[in-house]
């Protein structure tokens, strides 16, 4: 559970023990543009690198065969340019879009965090 202001928000996961990581199994914060949407502390967005990986072995316990969210713009010169990246799949193929300027906003659009795992000691 996060606790999110006043609110506490269940969050289904799933822990992605390759990538390190607990992934959310839901999009969420559909419709709105990424400057709307709160992380909670401790979460992050996706990676391209993760999110590939995710859609090649976790396609279908992540139901990312209709999918669109945001992800991490990890190419400096479009941060630079203040754009946002996203990851699509759907019927027609999956796209990677890093070029998507900061009002993008869309019905289908949302996000899906996660969080690295803290290594048992």
């Amino acid at each position: 559970m996060t606790e999110i202001g006043h609110e506490i928000e269940e969050r289904k996961t799933l822990k992605v023990e390759e990538l390190k990581i607990e992934v959310e199994t839901e999009i969420h914060d559909k419709g709105k543009m990424l400057s709307e949407i709160e992380i909670p502390k401790g979460w992050r967005l996706l990676t391209i690198q993760e999110v590939i990986f995710l859609f090649n072995n976790y396609l279908r316990k992540l139901n990312m065969n209709n999918t669109c969210e945001f992800i991490e713009q990890q190419l400096n010169f479009n941060r630079k340019k203040n754009y946002i990246a996203r990851f699509v799949a759907d019927s027609g193929g999956a796209y990677l879009f890093c070029d998507g300027g900061a009002s993008c906003a869309g019905a289908s659009l949302g996000v899906r965090f996660c969080r690295d795992l803290q290594e048992e000691k």
